[in-house]
Order: structure tokens, then C-alpha cells, then sequence
């Protein structure tokens, strides 16, 4: 089999504009751990679309590298390489319509996809369709409301990021009246979100899907910071000894029997508070920081598990159990 891996910031997403230093870090560590994972497979083949800037990573002996210079367009060139693939994986930002639209621009060619269908990809993308769907099958998560249909002020501290955000990009904390009612002027129009600000542990699943069932791979503990009121991922702790194992399986079937249509790996993210217990904050739908860390973590391929999702159900046994810490 032939695999498109195109990871959007390495792969010529961002060709001819500035590479964000800690989104090319992120990109180039999820992009090697799965070329890593892909190497240990006899049967597959790369091909790889690679920035121009980006060729310090190691390569499979099976890798065919296509070079995105400074004058070209992904969508120029995403066509044509996926003629020359048996399937595609791609690894980009779910946020404004980017990794759905890679989806379809696979499915068109009649490739096998190695992600969620469109349908799914969009709900997770929306941050407020997702907490509606959630939460119509009572499944915990943190409370969540259109910013501009906020008809009184919420109590403070309170947290307004945009519906459709990547992560931790453009979460503002909000903790005084008058910062609220400033936030309240210059996002009056925009598309954003407000939830309550929750104390409690950082945290992420790891975790494999497929027609409405899931299989936990990893707990993973998420170093969060606030610097000048804005939310800042540093670091993550893959696979953390949990004794609350059943209970996050649990909490992924619920999640799996709401989104039926999650395919492969998908991420998680989860704030585990004292009062409120344990909440859903939101899905990525693709891979996360989290990858780059599992194999090592516990001896588990992922990349070779989500391809076995194809025939049959993954092998999830584990031959070691320690943790992993990724730095951005």
C-alpha cells in the first residue's frame, strides 16, 4: 500500500508564508513519530510532501519526497499526488474547513481515507455543535454557550475562544467585569464561545475509533499554562498510570456511540475537576501531540493499529507500561 502522509505545516500548508516556531515543533514531532511508526511496516510505501524548509526529519527507506517550494499552492499539487497513492493520511488543523476539506479532496479520488468521515471532522470542528451533541447523550462536558447569545453577564472567572479554534489558539481568560465587557465589545459579531474557567488536572485520551466503538490507548496529562490571559500548551506526559482506567473507557464508548462516524486515532481533551468530576472540553479528530509519545510509551503501534481498523479490530495489548514526556 501506498500512503499520502501529509502533515499540513511540514507539508507545504504554510509554503511561501512564516512557519510558526511552536507549530512547526509540534507538526515535525507528529510527523515523525508516524513516519517512525510507518517504518516498521514491510508493506507500505510513502509518499511525502515535504516544505522545502522542513527536511530535517528521518526518513523510511520507502519514502518518495515530493518538495512544496515557496511558489506553490497545496491545493496545486494535493490533486495530482493523490492519484499516486493507494490511501491518505492527512494531519492538519480541523479548524476552518482545512482537514474536512483534505477528506473530501481524497474521497472524490475514491482513496481510502485514514481519518473520520467529513460529517464527523465538522461536528468536532465546532466547538458548539459538539458540547449540543454531547450533552443530548448525557455525556459530562463543560458547559458551553454562543458568546453573542449570552443574555447576562456569567459569573467570572470565564474562558471565550472561538467556536471554530485549534486547541489552545485564541482562549482568552477572563476574570474581571471590566475585561469582560470589553471582550463583550470587540466580539459582539464574531463566532466565538464562552465556558465557565474550571480548576482542575489538564488531561487527554488516546484513543482508536471505528463504527460506534473505541479502544483507549493512553491517558495523557497536558501542561497548561496562562501567560498574559492566554491559554499556552507546553508540554504533555503520555500515558500517566491511572486508577480510574474503566471509567475513561467508558467515558469513549459514550463518545463513540454519539459520533458513530469517528474513524482512527483521536484525541480527547478533558479537565478532571473536583466538584464538577470529569468533563469533556473537546475532540480532535486527527492526530495530536500525545502520538509522538505512545509507542514509546507502550510498545503499541499506533499508525499500525489505526491500518489494522481496515480488516479487523486493533491489537491493544500492551507489552510495557511507562511515561513519555513530549515538550513543545
Amino acid at each position: 500500500m501506498k500512503i499520502l502522509v501529509f502533515e499540513y505545516i511540514c507539508g507545504g500548508g504554510l509554503a511561501g508564508q512564516k512557519l510558526p516556531a511552536s507549530l512547526a515543533r509540534e507538526g515535525r514531532a507528529m510527523l515523525q513519530a508516524l513516519l517512525d511508526d510507518l517504518a516498521d511496516l514491510t508493506d507500505i510505501d510513502i509518499l511525502l510532501p515535504l516544505d522545502s524548509r522542513c527536511r530535517d526529519l528521518w526518513l523510511p527507506a520507502r519514502t518518495e519526497i515530493v518538495t512544496i517550494t515557496a511558489d506553490q499552492t497545496l491545493w496545486q499539487c494535493l490533486p495530482e499526488l493523490i492519484t499516486r497513492c493507494d490511501a491518505m493520511w492527512p494531519v492538519a488543523p480541523e479548524s476552518d474547513g482545512l482537514l474536512s476539506r483534505l477528506a473530501e479532496s481524497c474521497l472524490a479520488q475514491q482513496k481510502i481515507l485514514l481519518l473520520s468521515s467529513p460529517s464527523a471532522i465538522n461536528l468536532c470542528a465546532d466547538k458548539y455543535a459538539t458540547y449540543q451533541c454531547l450533552a443530548a447523550a448525557g455525556i459530562p462536558v463543560v458547559d458551553t454557550a454562543l458568546f453573542d447569545t449570552v443574555s447576562a453577564l456569567p459569573p467570572l472567572p470565564v474562558v471565550i475562544k472561538p467556536r471554530d479554534g485549534l486547541g489552545c489558539q485564541g482562549a482568552t481568560l477572563i476574570d474581571t467585569q471590566l475585561d469582560l465587557v470589553a471582550q463583550s465589545r470587540q466580539y459582539a459579531d464574531q463566532n466565538y464561545i464562552i465556558q465557565p474557567y474550571l480548576q482542575g488536572a489538564a488531561l487527554s485520551l488516546s484513543a482508536l475509533f471505528k463504527n460506534g466503538q473505541a479502544w483507549l490507548l493512553s491517558v495523557n496529562r497536558q501542561q497548561v499554562i496562562i501567560k498574559q490571559k492566554q491559554f499556552i500548551l507546553q508540554a504533555c506526559q503520555v500515558n500517566i498510570a491511572s486508577d480510574y482506567q474503566q471509567v475513561y473507557t467508558r467515558l469513549l464508548a459514550q463518545i463513540a456511540a454519539a459520533i458513530p462516524d469517528l474513524w482512527g486515532y483521536i484525541g480527547i481533551d478533558l479537565l478532571e475537576t473536583g466538584r464538577h468530576g470529569l468533563l469533556v472540553l473537546e475532540i480532535n479528530p486527527r492526530l495530536t501531540t500525545s502520538y509522538a509519545g505512545i509507542h514509546q510509551a507502550t510498545a503499541i503501534n499506533p499508525a499500525a493499529q489505526v491500518l489494522a481498523l481496515l480488516q479487523h479490530n486493533p491489537d491493544m495489548a500492551l507489552s510495557r507500561q511507562r511515561s513519555v514526556n513530549i515538550n513543545l
